[in-house]
């Protein structure tokens, strides 16, 4: 892809956090400028819904009665919404999606609430989507399609998921054939976006699924922020990692770092992932050093979020799976220091107590 495809793409970094907002502006854009994006566009949403009647118009923003504010609103030629889409790339789910948008469409007209995500993101995406319509909707049926689709029991609403790749891909076969070669250069920017949101940003690595072909890249992305955050945390002050070292463990890769003068193992426990669900960052105090105090009680008794796991006591390290890899190493930092501090607390109560 030439440098020339990569104004999109230079934005992003540029503006950091604000990957999905550009990306639907562009988006709207490139389909409020080329009548045959929006056929493609059509083409792609009938081949998961039959019925949904054509698209006309497509605005971003749209807040409905209900105070839902889906990214992309599409609308027939009576205007009347049709399809509703989230444009997606790691974000999190919010809490009303998808089933207060899946509330938005008409009951008794075919319409569709689309998730646009990475094609890596799809296949564990979408049990969670369809988990979330479980828990509301009596019946859910999937539907025979070449998208991933399902039906609501006694409605004409839908929710389908489909990757930006094929959403692009046939975006510009369709402009191509039309001979808009406007629409070909934009589609290449969006291209060229999509996949620096792909390849560049953090991500997550879902519990309870089994191993992907991405596993390695992922477990990379955190062995990154273990060793960005123990820098962090030295330029900060709060941390050092003076006669210690990185040891990996059964479990995955950490190293021994001191917090506020407590000697601790930190790093990647993909045992304590799959016990849990929570995260796969954890922190443990450290025991075969004469100078530690024993803090258990200090620590194991107070907070509910501590883990004792194989004798020894567990944290949890906040890893955001909402956001771009910046503001992850950020919640990363301030959760690692969190702890530093409750150890720090909780020391010079042992040693308050052993002094009485």
């Amino acid at each position: 892809m030439s440098d020339d495809d990569r104004l999109l793409a230079y934005l992003v970094s540029s503006f950091p956090g604000r990957t999905e907002d550009i990306a639907t502006e562009a988006l709207c854009h490139v389909l409020g400028d080329s009548d045959a994006c929006v056929d493609a566009l059509c083409g792609v949403v009938q081949s998961g819904v039959r019925g949904v009647d054509p698209i006309a118009t497509v605005k971003t923003q749209v807040i409905g009665g209900d105070g839902t504010r889906p990214d992309l609103v599409c609308f027939d030629e009576d205007g009347r919404e049709r399809v509703l889409i989230e444009v997606k790339f790691w974000a999190g789910l919010t809490a009303n999606q998808p089933n207060a948008y899946i509330k938005r469409l008409p009951v008794d007209r075919a319409g569709v609430v689309m998730f646009l995500v990475p094609d890596d993101r799809v296949r564990y995406l979408w049990p969670q989507l369809k988990r979330c319509l479980d828990g509301e909707f009596d019946v859910v049926e999937e539907l025979e399609s070449e998208r991933r689709c399902v039906s609501i029991s006694g409605s004409r609403r839908h929710l389908m998921v489909v990757s930006w790749e094929s959403l692009l891909d046939a975006m510009a076969a369709r402009s191509s054939d039309s001979g808009e070669p406007r629409a070909v250069t934009q589609i290449r920017q969006l291209r060229s976006l999509a996949r620096y949101a792909e390849e560049g940003a953090f991500c997550p690595f879902p519990p309870g699924n089994e191993p992907s072909s991405d596993s390695d890249k992922r477990l990379r992305e955190y062995r990154r922020l273990v060793d960005a955050a123990t820098e962090e945390g030295i330029n900060q002050g709060w941390a050092d990692r003076k006669g210690l070292r990185a040891t990996p463990m059964p479990y995955g890769y950490g190293r021994y770092i001191r917090l506020r003068g407590t000697v601790v193992w930190f790093g990647i426990n993909l045992e304590l992932f799959e016990d849990t669900g929570k995260t796969p960052l954890w922190v443990s105090r450290h025991h075969s050093y004469a100078d530690e105090p024993d803090v258990s009680r200090e620590l194991g008794e107070e907070n509910r979020d501590w883990y004792r796991r194989h004798g020894r006591h567990w944290f949890p390290i906040d890893v955001r799976t909402d956001t771009e890899y910046p503001q992850v190493l950020t919640g990363v930092v301030a959760s690692l220091r969190r702890y530093g501090t409750n150890l720090q607390a909780a020391r010079k109560a042992v040693k308050s107590r052993v002094n009485v």
